[in-house]
């Protein structure tokens, strides 16, 4: 039997073959995640705990009145998750067509527990130019939740019931939560 090295073009030929099979099943797997249906968080309707950091990176801090009776979209991320960069730019995009319609965004990380940490904390918050607040050390809510894996995303109502929420991201997520806004904001204008 023929071995890698035996065939024409060796050890290379057989690398970039198992590349461009590697890419293509990656490829399919993006593919089928974003033509599935959604599938339903166990977390949907629960209350959203409090959320507490350490410290916060932006302007203004908030306080806890800050998220009373608020629409609220909460990203869970981490410096060097790759993701979370991805996922950015389109929050930003949410930030952008909602903060003016009262809709309150911010951002966790359990980073920050030494200086080192809250530095390349900031330091992303500066790179990806992210105008909402983001705390920093947000275990014990991070915790609540059972992050195990970001980035994480969640819309929560009026009420503190979580109304979205997904692990991960796939392409359809922000129209999704631009549903799930909008609603919540027809919501609130339908009311008495």
């Amino acid at each position: 039997m023929p071995t890698p090295q035996s065939q024409p073009g060796g050890p290379s030929r057989f690398l970039a073959v198992v590349l461009v099979v590697g890419w293509l099943a990656v490829g399919f797997a993006i593919m089928m995640r974003s033509a599935m249906p959604p599938v339903a968080s166990p977390q949907l309707g629960k209350p959203f705990p409090r959320i507490e950091a350490i410290g916060w990176i932006g302007e203004p801090i908030p306080s806890s009145a800050d998220f009373e009776g608020k629409i609220v979209v909460v990203d869970a991320w981490a410096h060097w998750c790759g993701p979370c960069r991805m996922v950015t730019p389109d929050i930003d995009e949410l930030y952008r067509k909602y903060h003016d319609r009262g809709v309150v965004f911010v951002g966790l990380t359990s980073e920050g527990q030494d200086p080192e940490s809250i530095s390349l904390s900031q330091k992303y918050v500066r790179q990806m130019k992210i105008p909402w607040p983001n705390g920093y050390g947000a275990i014990k809510t991070l915790s609540a939740l059972n992050v195990e894996s970001i980035p994480q995303l969640w819309i929560v109502d009026r009420q503190n019931q979580i109304a979205f929420h997904e692990v991960g991201f796939s392409p359809n997520s922000i129209g999704q939560m631009e549903r799930v806004l909008d609603q919540l904001l027809e919501a609130t204008a339908a009311a008495p």
